[in-house]
């Protein structure tokens, strides 16, 4: 592979217009692999209870329109989650690239070296070889006779003084030139192994910047590819937002009628629950006279009557259900029809069929259903504080007691179900005082 291709630059398709966040963080590890996993089931979780409380919340609202605003509101939920897919995307493909970018510079650098490396090598041997050369002719001439003089013939022959001298000089100069040259020639020796060594151990990085060289350029084309999708699926999201907007809108304007079913309540009072408050005070005084009455009587023990009577309230209530409690007491805004309704008891989100206990001891006073309380059961808890405490439990499956059975805390009196005008399986749950709903948060 050519080192033009190990470092072509890689370019996302033409359909992906990308502001790359600047990076330099590598691949995942697979602790952080394990935590982005972790951290996408839980923002799944929290999308999903998000959506169980709106659908909660849409109590009243035709179900054709409910489930378009539930999916809407499920699209709009999950486009921050896309938005920062896209972004880590951005980033891992920034990365990806800036690491191509410098291991083919890193690559470049080497096969540079590579070739100085191959030329020192070269003339240096060539250097080596001739000083050898040149050494051994020197070595040959002297074994034969021709080469080195003997010293002692630089004093005898000569005509003068001074051109003994000379000769001398000249004997020591050859000697010295000879040593040089061996010198020079171990020293080109030694910076030529170096030099050899050194273009091995070069050309072995080369290999393995090759390698991951390739492996860069995969990491960037795969990089190229999640930020595309990434791309896409946002683009989706935001197509699919703005068609379930137009039929929301489309929706709301078919059902226009219903929005006068969710105008503001003048009046906290239920008068269901009220007419079966008064008659229930009308019964707990009847009782209460005929007690009084027969204790009064002289009729023996002195000891007051308790059938037909409810229990009084006090401590140890309960919840009804095992479940987190949301949709709180009081007036809220409703999400599609932009209104103020009282929410007049709270909900605990929970699956069709939970069993659902007596918040507190006392008598079922009624079992009822319509339209938008649905099956609803009504406990008497007796006189507090001079005021009749009640309490219900609507949307329910089914009955788990029939009209006028006593109850303790705990008692199952029916089951989780999403009757009437109800979007999804919850319990509301209310207390009344003379038969006006009031916050159960002071009861539970």
């Amino acid at each position: 592979m050519s080192p033009s291709i190990l470092r072509r630059p890689l370019t996302l398709a033409a359909t992906v217009l990308l502001v790359l966040t600047p990076s330099l963080a590598g691949p995942l590890s697979p602790a952080s692999a394990e935590g982005t996993k972790q951290d996408k089931i839980a923002e799944r979780e929290t999308v999903d209870q998000q959506l169980e409380d709106l659908r909660i919340d849409l109590g009243g609202v035709n179900d054709e329109l409910a489930d378009t605003y539930i999916a809407l509101a499920e699209t709009e939920l999950l486009i921050p989650e896309a938005q920062q897919d896209l972004e880590d995307a951005q980033a891992e493909l920034a990365a990806a690239r800036e690491d191509d970018r410098l291991t083919g510079e890193r690559l470049t650098a080497a096969q540079d070296e590579e070739k100085q490396l191959s030329g020192e090598v070269e003339t240096g041997q060539e250097e080596v070889d001739r000083s050898d050369d040149e050494l051994a002719q020197v070595a040959l001439d002297a074994y034969k006779g021709g080469g080195l003089p003997n010293p002692s013939t630089i004093y005898t022959g000569g005509q003068d003084p001074q051109d003994a001298v000379d000769r001398s000089m000249n004997y020591r100069l050859t000697m010295s030139s000879q040593g040089s040259r061996l010198d020079t020639l171990r020293a080109d020796q030694a910076v030529t192994e170096n030099s050899a060594d050194r273009l091995t151990a070069v050309r072995e990085e080369i290999d393995a910047l090759k390698l991951e060289s390739e492996q860069a350029v995969q990491r960037t084309a795969d990089a190229e590819d999640a930020a595309a999708a990434a791309k896409a699926d946002l683009d989706d999201l935001y197509a699919t937002q703005k068609t379930q907007r137009d039929d929301l809108e489309a929706k709301k304007t078919k059902y226009q009628e219903d929005e006068a079913n969710l105008e503001d309540r003048s009046s906290t009072l239920d008068t269901e629950i009220e007419e079966l408050a008064r008659q229930e005070r009308e019964r707990e005084q009847k009782a209460a006279e005929a007690a009084k009455k027969k204790s009064s009587s002289g009729s023996g023990t002195g000891k007051k009557s308790s059938s037909g009577g409810s229990a009084n309230t006090g401590g140890g209530w309960n919840y009804p259900v095992n479940s987190r409690m949301n949709s709180n007491y009081g007036w809220r805004y409703h999400p599609i029809y932009h209104t103020r309704k009282l929410h007049a008891g709270v909900d605990f989100p929970v699956a069709c069929g939970t069993s659902v206990g007596a918040t507190h001891s006392g008598r079922v006073i009624a079992r009822t259903h319509n339209s938008g309380a649905g099956n609803k059961i009504i406990l008497s808890h007796g006189i507090h504080n001079g005021k009749l405490v009640t309490s219900s439990y609507h949307h329910l499956q089914g009955f788990a007691k029939p009209v006028g059975a006593q109850v303790s805390a705990g008692d199952t009196v029916g089951y989780v179900g999403t009757t009437g005008s109800s979007t999804g399986c919850h319990l509301h749950f209310e207390v009344q005082e003379d038969g006006n709903s009031v916050n159960p948060a002071n009861y539970l």
